[in-house]
């Protein structure tokens, strides 16, 4: 009797146990959860970003999935086992332990959401509005990296309306529209340049505004915009504005042409363009030698055969690794604003497109 009563108390134990695990459990398990689930999130739509980025260059087709929702169930499982310290003799003889056990498993369902809406694409086809680039620089962005990626156009010098597409055959000589962006980036951290909504010349609009000194920086900016004065604006318009020649204008271009020009960028490996699975673009002035200094040292994507370690982001994609260290503060920030250039630029097709779920457990 003695042996049942014991038998009988710790099942009430266990029994005590479980309720009060199955009151608590979610104080236990969803904070935790969250953080993993977050840390998987971000990583998928930075390697989904970089992938189609290397698809551009490859002139490859591109495909966007968000993620629309995470549930999971957890399952409680508990037991009671006996083990008897004699087991060849009777049980009132011998000596036996109760032994408790658990196990928890977690049960993941992710559904994701095809971005191939006629919505999306159209916002992807969209010049970058003026308000876009407004809410980018006044939330701190450099407008030496805002000008690189998503301008194509500041009065008389171009940033060649070439690059919005599938790699060309030569690399543009922007020689002068970096020389431009990098003054600029200058006079912003004087405090001296902004972008906003204000009245104009032309009335309201997005300008870009020059408010230079009479120092080396109005010198240099009287040279290269071809103007008499150093006090000056510019009135930033889509691409399709009809405007492009204005010298009083800034033109943007398109999301997907920001995304072409950033793609260029990336490195190919050397069988791969001895193959013609990408284009070679010819140099034609050694002032721009290649991509990444078209883009003024603001993006790089590096490649190998072998994975790669102390990366931000990576991916396996045409039997090589494609990459951004680690280090690479410049890249991760400018991958990081065409993150945010995306996000905006879709918001209007939430909820346009089918669902597609996927139970990550089995």
């Amino acid at each position: 009797m003695g042996q049942i009563t014991r038998l009988l108390a710790a099942i009430l134990t266990c029994a005590s146990l479980l309720a009060a695990c199955t009151s608590h459990r979610g104080a236990g398990n969803i904070s935790p959860s969250g953080y993993a689930y977050n840390e998987a999130v971000a990583t998928t739509k930075s390697e989904q970003l970089l992938l189609n980025l290397v698809r551009l260059k490859y002139r490859d087709p591109i495909v966007f999935m968000d993620v629309d929702g995470i549930t999971t169930q957890h399952q409680y499982v508990f037991a009671l086992s006996a083990e008897n310290f004699l087991p060849f003799q009777n049980a009132s003889r011998g000596g036996s332990t109760l032994i408790p056990g658990a196990s928890v498993s977690e049960t993941p369902t992710t559904v994701y959401k095809p971005l191939d809406s006629s919505q999306f694409a159209q916002d992807l086809l969209a010049p970058i509005t003026p308000d876009t680039i407004v809410l980018l620089a006044n939330s701190g962005w450099s407008v030496e990296r805002l000008i690189s990626c998503c301008i194509e156009r500041i009065g008389p010098l171009s940033n060649a309306a070439s690059v919005s597409g599938p790699t060309p055959a030569v690399i543009p000589d922007n020689y002068e529209f970096r020389q431009l962006a990098s003054l600029l980036r200058g006079l912003q951290q004087q405090e001296r340049v902004w972008i906003d909504r204000m009245k104009g010349d032309e009335g309201i609009g997005t300008y870009l505004v020059i408010d230079s000194d009479e120092g080396n920086s109005c010198a240099a900016l009287l040279e290269l915009l071809n103007t008499s004065e150093c006090d000056m604006e510019f009135r930033l318009v889509a691409k399709d504005s009809g405007r492009q020649s204005d010298p009083h204008y800034a033109q943007t271009r398109t999301v997907l042409g920001a995304l072409y020009a950033l793609s260029h960028a990336v490195q190919v490996p050397p069988e791969h363009l001895q193959a013609g699975l990408t284009t070679q673009s010819a140099i034609t002035s050694s002032r721009t030698p290649d991509w990444p200094t078209y883009l003024g040292g603001v993006f790089a994507v590096q490649s190998g055969e072998s994975e790669p370690s102390g990366t931000a982001v990576k991916i396996f994609y045409r039997d090589h690794w494609y990459w951004i260290d680690d280090r690479d503060l410049d890249s991760k920030t400018t991958f990081n604003l065409v993150t945010f250039l995306l996000v905006l630029q879709s918001a209007a097709s939430d909820g346009a497109s089918p669902l597609l779920t996927i139970n990550a457990g089995g």
